[in-house]
């Protein structure tokens, strides 16, 4: 009983930890998307020069815009923007 605990203890503190970086991701793509139309174009990414290093790669559909989804594969992959 008492490994059943740790685990879902431990899960429990996994859980929290990737809503605590959901969250910071979604303040940082609203901070990046200055015009507020849910995207983040390449002239808004220039204020980031890790999600700028990484457009090519980061917009995945090559429409030319980051939407969130994007946003959050890039920060997945241990680039997150500053």
């Amino acid at each position: 009983m008492k490994k059943m605990t740790m685990t879902k203890t431990a899960m429990a503190l996994l859980a929290a930890g990737f809503f605590t970086v959901a969250v910071a991701g979604e303040d940082t793509f609203i901070k990046l998307d200055a015009n507020e139309d849910g995207y983040i174009s390449a002239q808004e990414a220039a204020a980031d020069e890790s999600l700028s290093q990484s457009w090519e790669t980061t917009d995945a559909n090559r429409d030319g815009q980051v939407d969130a989804a994007e946003f959050s594969a890039f920060e997945a992959m241990g680039t997150p923007a500053k």
